[in-house]
């Protein structure tokens, strides 16, 4: 009896680290950068839109890594969660999703955003725009930057103000999911299972 437990339990710790070692390959992440030097001694919002269809299958933009002279609370709209020091999850769920902040232009503004989508019919596009206080268009007649996002193909990057707005590929980081660490931690557990069975025989 002690030699099938024994073998079960390795057996189990063989396919727990089998499936559970690997990290998952997280999406490209996208350093984005706003020279906003032409409008220094104005205020005005740091707007990033997120359109996309609604869908049992959202799409996530994470952005984070904040850089800039902002101020005030977050103006979020939609699907969308955080702020400038947590960081922003943008979702699609109700197809129109908005996360302004308020902003002193003249400096360098820079932000880091990763996608995770699993749809793969209709993509979903992120956009930026610089906004004065009355939410008219600065540098640019409409949004300086879009990045259309579509399921397992490459991000479709527009940069519609190349003096203004520049994006950099970061590489990509090796991220475990939630469901790796488990299977990792039931590895560990029947390990020392497997043992103290041994010391026992």
């Amino acid at each position: 009896m002690f030699n099938i437990k024994n073998l079960f339990l390795r057996a189990l710790l063989a396919l727990s680290i089998a499936v559970g070692a690997p990290a998952a390959m997280a999406g490209p992440v996208y350093s984005v950068s706003i020279d906003t030097s032409s409008l220094a001694g104005t205020s005005g919002l740091l707007d990033l839109m997120f359109l996309g269809p609604e869908t049992p299958n959202p799409t996530f933009a994470r952005i984070s890594n904040f850089s800039g002279d902002f101020f005030g609370e977050p103006i979020p709209e939609g699907d969308v969660v955080g702020n400038i020091a947590s960081g922003v999850v943008m979702g699609n769920r109700t197809g129109y999703n908005v996360f302004d902040q308020m902003v002193r232009f003249g400096g360098l503004l820079s932000f880091d955003v990763s996608f995770e989508t699993e749809y793969e019919l209709i993509g979903t596009t992120l956009s930026l725009a610089l906004l004065d206080m009355d939410f008219n268009y600065l540098g640019a007649d409409a949004h300086l930057l879009a990045i259309d996002v579509v399921a397992n193909a490459p991000a479709t990057i527009d940069v519609l103000a190349p003096g203004l707005v520049s994006v950099a590929e970061l590489p990509a980081a090796e991220v475990p999911e939630p469901r790796d660490w488990l299977l990792v931690a039931t590895g560990l557990v029947l390990l020392g299972a497997t043992r103290r069975l041994q010391q026992r025989g």
